[in-house]
């Protein structure tokens, strides 16, 4: 029982954060992410992982992605696209990552839960994430983290909308070697 507890916790935190997310800066980045020719992604910690499940995703639409950390990724080139996770916007390597973008053309989406860090400075668009709750119980990021694989999901379920995918078709794109 007391994990159903903490559970419903859990759950009361992100909705909150949740109704607080801004709609245009989600389109905004939607239509970006559309008009571009190849997207990377990158994030730190946990945050990286919430954002791999993201390209993982985007791939099963259809679209060419990479993660920056693989080394089968390709050259970036003008119009293409950086997202990156990073709920500081203060990481030292991601910084790197978006300079090196901005040199060579492509366009730089962070989601963020701080809108005045370095990375913002550096971000075309930039999806900055609620952060309402004033003393949360779980550790670090955890909300941040939760939320974002909870955004880049209903972004994907907008995708497929907009790209008119269906599951079956995203499902024959599914890694077959595993």
């Amino acid at each position: 029982m007391y994990i159903k507890t903490i559970l419903q916790s859990i759950l009361t935190e992100i909705s909150t954060q949740s109704e607080n997310l801004p709609e245009d800066q989600l389109n905004h980045f939607i239509d970006t992410l559309i008009n571009s020719k190849h997207i990377f992604l990158s994030g730190c910690g946990r945050s990286g992982l919430m954002i791999g499940a993201f390209a993982n995703r985007l791939m099963h639409l259809g679209l060419e992605v990479s993660l920056v950390n693989e080394i089968t990724k390709p050259k970036a080139n003008a119009g293409d696209l950086l997202i990156i996770g990073s709920s500081s916007g203060e990481t030292k390597s991601l910084i790197c990552y978006a300079e090196q973008a901005k040199k060579l053309g492509a366009k730089v989406a962070l989601f963020t839960a701080n809108n005045s860090s370095t990375l913002a400075q550096l971000a075309d668009i930039m999806v900055v994430m609620p952060n309402t709750i004033i003393k949360s119980k779980q550790p670090m990021g955890s909300t941040f983290e939760q939320l974002s694989l909870l955004i880049y999901d209903s972004i994907i379920l907008s995708l497929m909308d907009k790209l008119q995918q269906s599951p079956e078709v995203m499902k024959s794109r599914h890694a077959n070697i595993e």
